[in-house]
């Protein structure tokens, strides 16, 4: 792969690319093949710097449809050894708790949180993402300060599972052109697809994922997307006062995703006995404070605000987990609650630190 320091542009690659940005900036769709061809322009260096971060840019302007979203998806899993190499069993469940967009109000790390509730309830959980690039700190930047090694083989990553019941994979281990494109994303330091491919390639493909979103708009792409990919079920959700991972704000937008139909729903959270959370009760200042709020809640200490949040997310990853039937948020509520009352959460996290040294 051409590292981007290096690239030396030439008429002829320049002059390969140029009609496709043509047809971007008209506002032409990408087709499966426009997608395959893109991505392995980036992991052949055919594309020059300049280009790639015209293209990026000219994507997110235009938006990008359930149909463009799942060919780039597509595309990219095509190039993971760990896709061919795992043996996962399509019956058996597999989920994924993530958030996608800017939290610029930089709120601790939720999703991690939820992802060892819900692994501590007996849902396996493979959490996909990477160190952060556009974001103030990335769920492998906190996991590091925990103590978390996050360098390890396929198999290893793969053993987790059944061993410990959790897992984290790193989108830059799996994806090397996560690494090459990342100096050009921090210069851009705009949201790009690639913070959609940071959420939605997880190469193990789970059966079931909560996805937290900050754009309202990107509910219906995201929940037709998962369907597309064959997602089993998922709740894909946005509070109307848009912040990542949902925050116990006055309502929240639910898509409910089951074989393979939709379901939109709106949570007054207050009505499922969780106090609405002012943006400062969940604000933090660096990763280190946050790994510390992390291990609080974890271990059934933090703020009340603290608690409710990471209970609700948890709740939701325990319904398509299955161990709580989709719709039923109270009870699944209360399983959280116990298990971050009990340290299980925390005990989960220590269990995972063991394994991965």
């Amino acid at each position: 792969m051409t590292n981007f320091a290096t690239y030396v542009a030439t008429p002829e690659k320049v002059l390969l690319w140029s009609e496709f940005v043509e047809e971007l900036i008209e506002g032409q769709s990408l087709s499966h093949s426009q997608a395959t061809k893109l991505m392995q322009g980036w992991y052949d260096g055919t594309i020059p710097p300049m280009l790639t971060g015209a293209i990026l840019t000219i994507l997110q302007m235009k938006g990008l449809t359930a149909e463009e979203l799942t060919n780039t998806i597509q595309s990219l899993l095509s190039y993971s050894s760990l896709l061919t190499a795992t043996s996962q069993n399509k019956s058996s469940l597999l989920s994924d708790i993530c958030y996608i967009g800017e939290d610029r109000n930089s709120s601790f790390t939720i999703s991690i949180a939820v992802a060892f509730v819900a692994a501590a309830a007996g849902v396996p959980v493979a959490k996909y993402g990477d160190n952060s690039v556009s974001r103030c700190a990335g769920f492998a930047d906190l996991l590091e300060v925990l103590g978390v090694n996050l360098q390890n083989t396929i198999d290893k990553i793969q053993a987790a599972i059944p061993e410990v019941g959790i897992t984290f994979l790193l989108a830059s281990s799996v994806y090397p052109i996560f690494k090459t494109l990342a100096p050009l994303r921090q210069v851009i330091q705009v949201e790009t697809v690639f913070n959609l491919l940071g959420s939605l390639a997880n190469p193990l493909r789970p059966t079931g994922q909560v996805i937290i979103l900050t754009k309202t708009h990107l509910l219906k792409i995201i929940t037709q997307t998962l369907r597309k990919l064959g997602t089993q079920q998922a709740i894909v959700l946005c509070e109307r006062e848009q912040l990542n991972e949902a925050r116990l704000a006055q309502i929240t937008d639910l898509a409910i995703l089951f074989n393979g139909q939709v379901h939109i729903e709106n949570l007054k959270l207050q009505e499922l006995g969780l106090q609405f959370a002012p943006m400062r009760s969940l604000e933090w200042g660096n990763v280190q404070d946050n790994a510390e709020i992390l291990r609080s809640v974890l271990q059934g200490r933090g703020t009340q605000a603290q608690q409710d949040v990471v209970t609700f997310n948890a709740a939701l990853a325990l319904q398509v987990g299955g161990v709580v039937p989709l719709g039923n948020h109270a009870y699944g509520i209360c399983i959280a609650k116990e298990i971050l009352r009990s340290g299980a959460a925390w005990s989960k996290l220590e269990e995972l630190i063991k394994f991965f040294k």
